[in-house]
């Protein structure tokens, strides 16, 4: 007996165990026109583009599409939630609005799982002139509102109009050319269905996604551009974002320890705050995307990209996770990276690089956007979900690429895991062909169900993965 005890003992030692995931890994597959997700795990579709959704006058229109940030907001009673679901795009609607938008969708627990039990409602945006390409944001619970992200500085009117298609009211507003006005975080009132302000202090850039600290009033904010900066703002005032100092990040040095550069507040200064910070020597990204907080831990997602020629970064320098990517004046990091920062301490440090694997080649992650985190069985994952920037160099498979296919995965990784690589993810869900994933979210407290939004999925795939939905997956 003592023999096969210290067997045992020996076998752990050697093997340690991981996290058991709550899903079985998805083998690859090069394409398909459905989600692949463990035949164990079901999931129910809630919200699709074209569904009627009302303005808070009781008009009605079709949904608009390009479904992109979920938040998950309480319900009057426990077994009530709604989402606010993002729409990240520029469409004319004389009913909706122009420009970008968000839909309010109810939800009710009956039947082992969420159901649509009320109408969808509009968020109205035109008492802040419109928004353009609303991506993710934050929730303030403490307020009950929202910071929306506009994803988008259009250079001029020209695009914004976008042929009567797009922002069809040019004319100035607040002293601003109407396509500046756009590119900001936006305050939301949910209960009311309207749009509060414009938060002209936390800077106009390509607004990706916001995270509040506990102290609610530091709020770091990523720019989905290359090169991009990466902002902190702090506000005067607990949960009032109107007022405050907006921050700009950069690695320390030798000589120079501090990490955060004072910006200047002056509106001709805020329209172009990127190229600002740049000047004052910000450290540069490429395409920052999501924030998730795990503890003391904030996992950022950088996108990459393909042979970025430095140019345009006046006195900015690479972050430090960029440096091997660099070859005199280009940097080509076609994969993207995950980061980790620390607001503690303001170090910001690689977590993972994007590639392919070398244990299994076909495990191939790039790109990553959205995420999220869930502690489940005492174990925590990190949840991400990729938008590759194009089909080439390996992104997709081989047969993908000479269809001219886009393909997008979605996968966890155990965080316990030391100095983790492209081997230590697991693949929880593809998307179908020509979607990327977006929104990943959980209850509060609740580990079962994960909503996420498929976003601009090929229009010839067959329903219901022709068009941006909403949909939730049981993990059981």
């Amino acid at each position: 007996m003592l023999k096969v005890l210290i067997s045992q003992l020996c076998w752990i030692i050697a093997f340690p165990v991981f996290a058991q995931y709550p899903f079985n890994e998805i083998p690859f597959q090069d394409y398909s026109t459905d989600i692949i997700i463990d035949k164990k795990l079901s999931y129910k579709i809630l919200f699709s583009m074209g569904d009627t959704v009302y303005t808070s006058t009781g008009k009605s229109a079709p949904a608009k599409g390009m479904h992109d940030m979920i938040l998950i907001l309480p319900g009057k009673k426990s077994s009530e939630v709604s989402l606010a679901v993002s729409h990240e795009c520029n469409d004319s609607s004389s009913v909706l609005g122009d420009g970008g938008g968000m839909s309010i969708v109810p939800l009710c627990f009956k039947h082992t799982t969420w159901n649509v039990y009320d109408s969808i409602k509009n968020i109205d945006f035109t008492s802040v002139g419109g928004t353009y390409d609303n991506c993710s944001g934050t929730y303030i619970k403490e307020k009950n509102t929202i910071l929306t992200a506009e994803e988008g500085t259009p250079v001029n009117n020209v695009y914004l109009y976008k042929k009567g298609k797009g922002y069809r009211d040019t004319s100035d507003i607040n002293g601003l050319a109407r396509f500046k006005h756009t590119g900001w975080m936006v305050e939301v009132d949910p209960d009311s269905l309207t749009s509060l302000r414009k938060l002209y202090n936390m800077g106009r850039f390509v607004h990706e996604s916001a995270l509040l600290l506990n102290d609610g009033k530091t709020v770091f904010l990523t720019d989905d551009f290359a090169p991009g900066v990466f902002f902190k703002f702090i506000a005067s005032e607990k949960n009032n974002f109107e007022h405050g100092q907006l921050y700009a990040y950069r690695d320390a040095t030798p000589d120079d320890t501090s990490h955060w550069i004072t910006l200047p507040m002056t509106m001709d200064s805020l329209v172009d705050i990127r190229n600002v910070a740049l000047r004052m020597g910000a450290s540069y990204f490429l395409r920052m995307e999501w924030m998730t907080q795990v503890q003391n831990k904030i996992y950022i997602t950088a996108t990459g990209c393909d042979n970025f020629i430095i140019e345009n970064i006046y006195n900015g320098k690479p972050s430090k996770h960029l440096i091997p990517f660099t070859n005199k004046s280009v940097i080509d990091q076609p994969y993207g990276s995950v980061l980790v920062f620390d607001p503690v301490t303001n170090n910001m440090d690689l977590l993972l690089n994007g590639g392919a694997g070398k244990k299994d080649p076909e495990k191939h992650f790039s790109n990553p956007d959205a995420v999220t985190t869930l502690t489940k069985n005492g174990k925590t994952y990190l949840i991400i979900q990729e938008d590759i920037i194009l089909n080439t160099r390996g992104r997709v498979s081989k047969s993908a690429l000479e269809k001219n296919f886009f393909m997008n995965e979605i996968f966890w990784l155990d965080l316990s895991v030391k100095n983790p690589t492209v081997d230590d993810l697991k693949r929880f869900l593809i998307a179908p062909a020509g979607a990327e994933t977006t929104g990943g979210a959980f209850m509060s407290g609740n580990t079962r169900f994960y909503f996420i939004n498929i976003q601009h999925p090929y229009s010839s795939n067959p329903p219901p993965f022709n068009k941006s939905c909403t949909i939730v997956i049981d993990l059981k």
